[in-house]
């Protein structure tokens, strides 16, 4: 029973991580079901069969839920950029609540204070200030797209109804100069060929541009002319906004998408972003949350949270080109700041700086991992904000010898959170808010923000 090519009839009860429909036999045997939503009844097809659970494809949708709605791109079926289109932005809300909840009733598996109804993105479409598509070949041709759903086959794209305006401009120039370009198209199983992946960059408040392309290799003196003479005008002709081409190195054979070496072609490497009151550059490689104008509510809250008065200490940790350490700065009494890239940190020296909180801040070069046994001194408040992995053991150790008031963890993984509090609670802390922030609208991603007392 529940083979592959099996005929299911089932019943979802809620959604997992990656979007899909969770439904549970009699038996308690999970069955997950690409594009199904919670309280569906369907008629699947078993796909996949593992020991502990099946994938099934859904045939036949019996009773639908009454939020559904038809997506609204042409390629949302096939396309893996994004997850939720097919619920109303009410249920995805609620949906992005519920994973916060699931994470921690799975995981954290102690008592933790209501999660609060997921803060809306001001904007549901044409919100994401970042796009990285990958370069491939298809059919002999060179083709640029998002990854379809479960695999590393590219769908093919000239336009993106969650891309901001320039950079779904940018799209169709650059696909249509693919072919000149003469660069062959990076194969991930062999690590052959030059072009990997094009970034589209875009400032929501002042509009700049930057589009860079990543690359297996530097490129000769020829290579380079053909960029400059054939490409850059037909995007300085889309963009009239475009601030800079560049061309990124990254000859590693993983799924990290940038190198650490960018070439600049045009203009200064650079854009420019505001948020409230400060304005930060950044460049190709740096981190900056995909949606502007959520991201500046999400530090606003974080701030608020910190419960910062002017006298305070803080310790912020993977702090990147000083976004959220400009907020923590001008509110508190000296911030403390660790990031690793290098670019960054050169662009967190300037943005503070250029934000008038360079004298309250200390920057410290290098991987918190590397950096926090060496951290001493007094620190009020420490705020966490993580990649998708979370925190190593070892950091939050440190953190808690540390013996903050507060600690304020950034999330974009529940999951990797939930294991974290729980050695954070464990060590005499308690978690008192949870609270989630949509900085993904069409997607099943969510950013979270935690706090936690010292008793």
């Amino acid at each position: 029973m529940y083979e592959k090519g099996a005929s299911v009839l089932l019943r979802t009860e809620k959604i997992s991580s990656d979007g899909s429909g969770i439904a549970r036999t009699p038996e308690g045997f999970v069955i997950f079901i690409p594009g199904a939503l919670p309280g569906e009844t369907l008629k699947a097809t078993v796909m996949l069969r593992k020991k502990e659970y099946a994938i099934a494809f859904p045939d036949e949708l019996l009773e639908p839920h009454p939020l559904r709605r038809q997506p609204f791109c042409p390629v949302f079926n096939s396309c893996g950029g994004c997850q939720l289109q097919h619920a109303s932005y009410a249920l995805q809300l609620e949906l992005k609540r519920a994973i916060v909840q699931d994470a921690f009733e799975r995981i954290y598996k102690r008592p933790f204070p209501p999660v609060t109804s997921c803060n809306p993105s001001p904007e549901q479409i044409r919100y994401r200030n970042k796009t990285s598509l990958p370069v491939r070949n298809r059919e002999g041709k060179t083709v640029m797209g998002y990854f379809a759903r479960r695999s590393h086959d590219v769908v093919p794209i000239k336009s993106c109804p969650v891309a901001a305006h320039s950079i779904d401009r940018a799209f169709s120039a650059v696909a249509e100069s693919l072919p000149v370009l003469g660069l062959v198209p990076y194969n991930e199983k062999n690590g052959k060929g030059m072009l990997r992946h094009a970034i589209f960059r875009q400032s929501i408040e002042n509009n700049d541009t930057l589009v860079s392309f990543v690359l297996a290799d530097t490129l000769s003196s020829r290579k380079k002319a053909i960029f400059e003479e054939r490409l850059l005008p037909a995007l300085q002709e889309t963009l009239p906004n475009l601030r800079s081409l560049t061309l990124n190195i990254n000859s590693a054979r993983n799924n990290v998408i940038v190198g650490p070496k960018t070439e600049v072609l045009f203009g200064d490497g650079l854009i420019e972003e505001t948020l409230a009151s400060f304005r930060f550059e950044y460049d190709t490689t740096a981190f900056f949350q995909v949606n502007s104008r959520q991201a500046c509510i999400l530090y606003e809250f974080v701030v608020d949270l910190a419960g910062l008065t002017g006298t305070e200490r803080v310790l912020e940790l993977f702090s990147g080109i000083g976004t959220l350490t400009s907020f923590l700065a001008a509110r508190s009494l000296h911030v403390t700041a660790v990031e690793e890239w290098d670019s960054s940190v050169r662009m967190m020296r300037s943005n503070l700086s250029r934000n008038g909180v360079g004298e309250k801040t200390a920057i410290i070069a290098g991987a918190v991992e590397k950096v926090a046994p060496s951290l001493e001194g007094t620190f009020d408040v420490i705020v966490l904000d993580p990649p998708r992995t979370g925190c190593d053991a070892s950091v939050l150790h440190k953190v808690l010898s540390l013996n903050p008031r507060r600690i304020i963890y950034v999330s974009c993984n529940p999951a990797t959170l939930a294991r974290d509090a729980g050695i954070l609670t464990d060590q005499g802390f308690v978690l008192d808010t949870l609270a989630c922030f949509d900085l993904f609208p069409q997607t099943v991603h969510v950013e979270t923000v935690a706090r936690f007392f010292r008793i």
